[in-house]
């Protein structure tokens, strides 16, 4: 914390060169023109070629593509959307409708009505889309929903990856006809003015836009690179996907800003498992310099390690964000590589990282480190109006709130502001922390995360680290369970290791030995074939929890109904969740009997059916 307060005592303004993220995307691009920016490979193979892309070029391309945007009537407060997975036309449009308005990278796997809510949300302008390709369904969705788009929507189609090519509206062939050496237009930026709109996960009907600031993103370009070292000479994977803040910043602007070399695997990123396969030729080959990724991620890697495979360039300390890092992959990592691996903390709310571990400190394994400079994290107990009402003392859980430069103004849709900041200007996040006497912060779960048995909250990550030492588990998720009696119940999901024989029983046996907390010591372990997992490769909780509840409600309901009835459950923005309870009989007095019982059966729980 000394040396964060010492960099304090400059005034921020004198630390950033430029409040517009545009300057430093053309300086890391002035750096060293001639030097590839990004390795684009498409199976994730080290004896593929890969499609090169340089600076002068990056340069080139994406300043057509603003060009070409302005020109379709795009001004500032526009947005450029883009349905797109991991290709160079991904970097030019995204750096292209920075420089002209609001670049907007949307989830592709998106449903078609959820892509129609965001384009309408973001005031879009154009519409960049990959065009009719095997294996994806992007353009097929959009065409499906074309008539409902405004009609000042200009649609624009990428041809890549062997798909088809789409006369009058392909990208490649438009930005051709646009200058690459200068803007036509001229545009000033305060640092107030939003740059970019990057979505929330959409758990309950259509996700959130996050609006991101110049002043975010320029103070985040000086201070990841302060706080994590990057340098000129790194090269770095570009894994993550553009429509989460890790991609869209981390792996898109930052490394640009700083002239590094990016090496994307694959369209499809971290998705491709074949990256995991190959992820320690692809570092020896490509002399990879920054270990990280989400904690799936490293998990898997945990279990393939490098067999000979030179990767001396990898600096001493990686990191891992977008959810929590089990403290024994920590520790596992460092025994096998001699790499201590970071878990970072931050949101899309707050230009991701926020907090992270000293690079060249005690790692803390299970900490997400101390604060960035300039910047206040803090976990307070909030009053009946979820106003702070104090800060927490040292040691002590509580909601973690934060402030500062890259903190978001808020999100498009204003009622979706609603309840997210304290009357003096804090975010809240959401989570639960605590600081130790370092000022060290441990996430602890996710307040809506908490599974409440009886009046006792549980955290899931205690049963989730115990797991996660069975040598079997590779990934592991601790949901709560409908119970009647006590509200919830701890249960948990495991994907185990290739070829593994370990029954949830022997797991459930193997965590009530090592968790301390009877309650928390999980009712049952549910081994899946494969865990399924969100877009950014955190395992899905929304659908296990619905797993869940389906389970208990079938089981509750099957005792007073026998076999004439169907369960569903799914998220709902007024209710959280509704449960649909279908009875299978046409039979009008045995119907009314059975929903009689179906009705005594569910009072019981605190759920709309």
């Amino acid at each position: 914390m000394r040396d964060i307060e010492a960099l304090e005592r400059v005034p921020l303004e004198s630390r950033i060169f430029s409040w517009n993220v545009n300057d430093w995307i053309r300086r890391g691009w002035d750096r060293d023109p001639a030097k590839v920016a990004i390795h684009f490979l498409q199976h994730a193979d080290p004896d593929e070629t890969p499609d090169s892309v340089t600076y002068e070029k990056l340069r080139r391309r994406s300043t057509q593509a603003a060009n070409l945007f302005h020109s379709l009537g795009m001004g500032p407060a526009d947005a450029v959307l883009f349905l797109l997975p991991t290709l160079p036309q991904l970097y030019y449009t995204q750096f292209g409708g920075l420089a002209t308005g609001v670049a907007c990278c949307v989830n592709w796997m998106l449903k078609p009505a959820q892509v129609l809510d965001l384009v309408r949300s973001a005031g879009t302008r154009v519409l960049v889309v990959l065009g009719p390709t095997p294996g994806f369904e992007i353009w097929e969705n959009v065409q499906s929903i074309r008539d409902q788009l405004p009609a000042a929507v200009e649609i624009l189609s990428v041809q890549a990856l062997g798909g088809e090519k789409i006369p009058g509206s392909d990208f490649d062939t438009l930005c051709a006809a646009q200058p690459g050496d200068r803007l036509l237009f001229e545009r000033k930026v305060t640092p107030d003015d939003i740059a970019g709109y990057v979505h929330s996960g959409g758990t309950t009907g259509s996700p959130k836009l996050v609006k991101l600031t110049h002043r975010g993103f320029s103070f985040k370009c000086w201070a990841n690179a302060v706080i994590a070292d990057f340098l000129p000479d790194d090269a770095v994977f570009a894994t993550h996907p553009h429509f989460h803040i890790a991609g869209f910043f981390g792996r898109g602007i930052l490394p640009v800003a700083y002239g590094m070399t990016m090496v994307s695997p694959s369209p499809l990123g971290a998705r491709d498992r074949k990256f995991i396969t190959h992820h320690w030729k692809l570092v020896e080959k490509y002399r990879i310099t920054h270990f990280g990724g989400v904690p799936t991620t490293l998990s898997l890697l945990a279990k393939n390690p490098p067999k000979g495979e030179d990767i001396s360039r990898l600096k001493p300390h990686g990191t891992a964000g977008s959810a929590a890092l089990p403290a024994e992959i920590g520790r596992e990592f460092e025994r096998m590589i001699g790499i201590r691996t970071l878990l970072i903390y931050g949101s899309t709310e707050t230009t991701q990282s926020i907090c992270q571990p000293p690079r060249n400190g005690e790692p803390r394994y299970g900490s997400s480190g101390i604060r960035f400079p300039y910047s206040e994290v803090k976990a307070v107990k909030l009053d009946r109006e979820c106003e702070i009402e104090r800060e927490c003392a040292v040691g002590e859980p509580g909601v973690v709130v934060i402030k500062g430069p890259s903190v978001t103004p808020g999100y498009m849709n204003p009622k979706h502001n609603q309840g997210v900041f304290t009357r003096d200007g804090y975010f809240k996040s959401g989570d639960i922390g605590r600081f130790d006497a370092d000022g060290y912060l441990w996430i602890t779960g996710r307040v809506k995360d908490l599974i409440i048995r009886s009046g006792h909250n549980i955290e899931p990550a205690i049963i989730e680290d115990t797991l996660l030492k069975h040598p079997d588990v590779v990934l592991v998720a601790a949901v709560g369970k409908p119970d009647a009696y006590a509200g919830e119940l701890p249960i948990c999901y495991v994907q185990l290791v290739k070829g593994s024989r370990t029954s949830g029983e022997e797991l459930a046996a193997f965590a009530l030995e090592r968790i301390s907390e009877r309650a928390a010591a999980p009712r049952e372990v549910i081994v899946l074939e494969r865990m399924p997992l969100t877009d950014i490769e955190k395992p899905d909780k929304v659908k296990l929890r619905q797993d869940a509840a389906e389970r208990a409600y079938r089981a509750a309901l099957g005792e007073a109904l026998g076999t004439d009835f169907s369960v569903s459950v799914r998220p709902d923005e007024t209710h959280g969740t509704v449960v649909n309870i279908g009875l299978l009989t046409g039979d009008a007095a045995a119907r009314a009997g059975l929903e009689r019982r179906a009705h005594e059966v569910m009072k019981a729980y605190a759920v709309h059916y």
